[in-house]
């Protein structure tokens, strides 16, 4: 593989008039330079310009001369020099702060972004401005969308100080990466900084990239032979061959002509209209609704069940096509934003003149070819206007959709913004796309550690029974309980085909599923399912097949029949009440609040708590059939369910999609179906065995008589013991478990936990091993997303959502910055008052939690457009939004309620005590005492 060797580099100059001759040297050697601290006034910022004749500039200054005289040494501003030789294409990024400029460069045909910063001092005045300008920088990444991102600048971020501290945590939630203290090693005596005053040396200048930008990263150095700036030059050194090239998605969707899409009142009723007409001439076969053999075998029978499915398709696909219309006239190519609106009507009139001018035999003057060129003018000027004002454009409709009410509309638009990215060329060396759907085929199926299921089913089915049937009105609700807007699946249909169907598509498809399930059988086209590979890590290496989770498209017709089937499943299945996962009114904060409950219930009367975090491998894709099987006997299933079942599982197709190829199919031989709907019950079952082992024991943590020694959501369990032997024995169980049913334990990232009380708990604690492995004791665990300290102080955690509210207000504040005010105040509700588990804050100092309320309020102001230091109060009063403390009364008033009301055994223990600190706090800190009275 050829190189395609790039240089970067990041220098703070301090007045680069007087390092002009060191940034002049730079530019010999560098392709890309970043600057800070620039010393330049807004006017001056062309003499950038003037360094080398051979690079190009962007640069902003912070420089406010209206502030009056400048003395001392005023922040400067930023600036991105670069080599107009060594990139195909570049375009400045609109950053709209003054402590952040970048650029998008292509160059070998790969894209990626370089970003210039100067972050303020390090003290703790000045953490809520450093975290909110990395904020800024992650929304600038995710608008333009490129995985290669290179962060240069003076960070300010010596390690062990504060900043650098921040700085690794934010690195952490962003998958970024310090590639200068990762390759030169925080204990080389590296050092880009010394002071005049004291000459103590510090490392504040760094590299932040993200994972993919990473890869191409070869070398790291420091010049320090710079002599007019208190700082020395980072250099970075890449190889751009690295980073993988970008193709735009290609789609090909051979049924393009029934895609729903957006339709008018017209187009819906004709297509309901079409769909009685069609589906009241279909005929069930007697010979198939007269057999009374519950496990029929006929294969004649298999095959009028397939002619039946495939009719019931043409009808669907036959009525969305006719009803949409014709296409005749209509525009081809990428959809112009707007066109429907401030187009369609001069382009209708552009075409009407044209025609009638050429009807007059296209005559060179008069009245005809006068209005046919000022037609002509109208739309082009309309059409150039759309494609310049793209961007507000959307902004107002997302505004129209909001006055109207229609927010169906609104939020669907709204997901719509997001930037689509490509796919690589090439994923594990491959580059044909049918190779790489094959590579992904190899990579998605999973093979069975205790070797395929029997193909075998069960014909023993009690024929005096009447055979089970579905009633229209169960497909109705099953029907109605499927989200629009969902991708079809391989046949082009989606639940709006049988949304809008008609009252016939019930009784059809409620005989066809009976006659399914009377038969054990279901049509192969009906088990197709197409996999797509997405993106896990949108900055990470897009070549990397580890990088993508498969996401299955079943058709719509499947989708419901497994709604009515997890119906009847969850009519036989009963779980343990400390399975959290998957079920109804309960949530990951009840789980985090039984584990914290728990612990705190120990530490409180001086017994300390050890705890183990358990991982499963793919612990849904290793579900031995034979194994589930039996289980769902053992709840009395009916045979006719669980032989349906089987043959679905034991017959499903599976096909990856990328850029419009297609994988060889495969078929599943372990693991639940990915996506299906009764796939989480039927792990929840698979795995409800082992949390009944585990209760049965009468070993680890019990709360007035439950048993808490385990806790579960879905496959996340955390062990609960007051000692080290007990929890040894709950681990031993869990292993035999594992290994009986084909599953796997990640020990690199399981973790033990000890929660101390008082000096019960001596310093040397003997290991705790886990398939023959000691596990690695931590001091802070996140637990279903909530950071876990082994103190259970909630700092960590507020840190933690602090630095998420961030990125999601800078995000709004720079995709729906046009947008109208009553939008964006939408959008902060949305995204900006669900604090993920603040009712669970319970033990945290005072500093820390005023923080995330100054970040609140300024992310409302920044959102909105306020003035930095306006009343907080009067601007929520104003905009009828709930401020900071009346979100975290909601919050925990709503958590104590569904406590107080949950038939959970835990929870219902929880609920019943004075003394949970947790519920408690709510009421102390949040909710008035009259007003807890009167409620509870």
């Amino acid at each position: 593989m050829n190189s395609c060797p790039l240089t970067l580099g990041t220098f703070n100059c301090k007045n680069i008039k007087r390092s002009i001759e060191d940034v002049r040297a730079l530019c010999r050697s560098c392709d890309v330079l970043c600057l800070q601290e620039t010393w330049l006034m807004s006017h001056d910022i062309p003499f950038i310009g003037t360094i080398d004749s051979g690079f190009g500039y962007t640069a902003t200054s912070a420089m406010d001369t209206s502030a009056g005289i400048l003395r001392g040494r005023p922040y400067g501003g930023t600036a991105v020099l670069w080599r107009y030789s060594a990139f195909q294409q570049v375009s400045v990024l609109q950053c709209a702060n003054s402590r952040i400029c970048g650029i998008k460069v292509i160059t070998c045909d790969r894209p990626m972004i370089v970003i210039s910063v100067y972050m303020p001092t390090n003290s703790v005045d000045n953490l809520l401005e450093f975290i909110d300008c990395l904020s800024a920088v992650s929304a600038i990444v995710d608008e333009y969308g490129s995985e290669a991102v290179f962060i240069l600048g003076d960070f300010n971020a010596d390690p062990g100080e504060l900043f650098y501290s921040e700085l690794c945590n934010i690195c952490n939630d962003q998958l970024w990466s310090c590639v200068d203290t990762e390759l030169l090693g925080l204990d080389s005596g590296t050092f880009t900084f010394i002071s005049d005053v004291y000459g103590t040396c510090s490392w504040l200048d760094h590299c932040i990239t993200s994972q993919s930008a990473k890869h191409s990263v070869t070398d790291v150095d420091v010049l320090y032979d710079t002599q007019w700036s208190d700082h020395f030059p980072l250099i970075v050194h890449c190889d751009l061959k690295l980073l993988a090239p970008k193709i735009l998605p290609k789609i090909i969707n051979a049924n393009k002509d029934i895609v729903w899409g957006e339709r008018s009142v017209e187009q819906i009723n004709m297509y309901t209209s079409e769909c009685h007409n069609r589906l009241r001439l279909i005929d069930f076969p007697s010979d198939c609704v007269n057999c009374a053999n519950r496990a029929c075998q006929d294969r004649s029978h298999w095959q009028t069940l397939d002619t039946l499915y495939a009719d019931i398709v043409t009808a669907l696909r036959d009525a969305a096509a006719v009803s949409r219309g014709s296409r005749k006239g209509g525009r081809s190519g990428s959809r112009v934003v707007g066109w429907n609106k401030h187009v369609s009507a001069a382009h209708r009139e552009a075409r009407s003149k044209l025609h009638e001018w050429r009807m007059c035999g296209k005559p060179k003057s008069g009245c005809v070819y006068q209005d046919m060129r000022e037609s002509r003018r109208v739309f082009k000027s309309r059409l150039k206007w759309c494609q310049d004002h793209q961007e507000q454009i959307k902004m107002d409709s997302l505004a129209e959709m909001h006055s109207k009410g229609n927010f169906k509309g609104f939020w669907k638009s709204t997901s719509k913004i997001n930037v689509r990215p490509g796919l690589p060329v090439s994923v594990d060396g491959v580059n044909d796309p049918r190779e790489i759907a094959n590579v992904f085929k190899n990579h998605f199926s999973v093979k069975s550690p205790l070797g395929p299921a029997e193909e075998a089913l069960n014909k023993n089915v009690n024929n005096q029974v009447a055979p089970m049937a579905f009633l229209a009105k169960n497909v109705s609700k099953a029907i109605k309980s499927i989200s629009r807007g969902k991708s079809p699946g391989h046949d082009g249909l989606s639940i709006e085909h049988l949304q809008y169907a008609g009252p016939h598509i019930t009784r059809v498809l409620a005989m066809f599923y009976s006659l399914c399930v009377s038969h054990s059988y279901l049509p192969v086209d009906f088990m197709k399912t197409v996999v797509v590979p997405v993106v896990k890590n949108k900055t990470g290496d897009l070549t990397d097949k580890t990088n993508y989770r498969p996401i299955s498209l079943a058709t719509v017709i499947a989708k419901v029949f497994d709604g009515l089937l997890n119906a009847q499943l969850n009519e036989y299945v009963t779980l343990n009440d400390n399975q959290f996962g998957f079920r109804p009114r309960l949530s990951t904060e009840s789980a985090i609040l039984c584990f914290k409950h728990t612990v705190k219930y120990y530490t409180n009367r001086k017994t300390p708590v050890h705890a183990c975090f358990l991982d499963l491998s793919k612990a849904f894709d290793l579900v031995q059939y034979d194994r589930l099987w039996d289980k769902l006997r053992s709840i009395n299933l009916p045979e006719e369910l669980i032989s349906v079942f089987q043959y679905w599982y034991l017959n499903q197709s599976n096909s990856v999609r990328w850029a419009g190829a297609v994988s060889d199919p495969y078929r599943l031989e372990c693991g639940v179906r990915q996506g299906g709907l009764t796939s989480p019950t039927l792990f929840n079952l698979y795995i409800n065995d082992l949390i009944v082992s585990l209760g049965s024991q009468r070993v680890g943590c019990y709360v007035d008589g439950v048993c808490v020694n385990n806790l579960s959501y879905a496959d996340d369990m955390v062990l609960l013991s007051a000692s080290i032997c007990g929890l040894r024995k709950l681990i031993h169980i869990c292993e035999e478990y594992a290994g009986g049913h084909g599953l796997k334990y990640n020990v690199k990232k399981s973790k033990c936990m000890v929660f101390k009380a008082g000096t019960k708990c001596p310093k040397d604690l003997p290991p705790v091993l886990l398939n023959s492995v000691p596990l690695e004791v931590v001091d802070q665990f996140k637990y279903l997303g909530h950071v876990i300290t082994h103190d259970l102080k909630d700092n960590a955690d507020i840190e933690r959502e602090r630095r998420s509210l961030s990125v999601r207000a800078n995000m709004i504040a720079r995709r729906f910055a046009r947008c109208s005010q009553a939008v964006k105040i939408t959008l902060f509700r949305a995204y900006c008052t669900s604090l993920y588990a603040c009712s669970l804050w319970a033990d945290y100092n005072k500093r820390t939690y005023n923080d995330l309320r100054i970040l609140y309020n300024n992310a409302f102001r920044v959102i909105v457009g306020l003035p930095r230091f306006c009343s907080a109060s009067g601007m929520f009063a104003e905009a009828r939004t709930a401020c900071f403390h009346a979100t975290m009364r909601k919050r925990c008033v709503s958590m104590v309620r569904r406590v107080r009301a949950s038939s959970n055994v835990i929870l219902k223990a929880i609920g019943d005590r004075l003394d949970c600190p947790f519920l408690r706090h709510c009421c102390d800190r949040h909710v008035p005492a009259a007003a807890w009275v009167r409620r509870f």
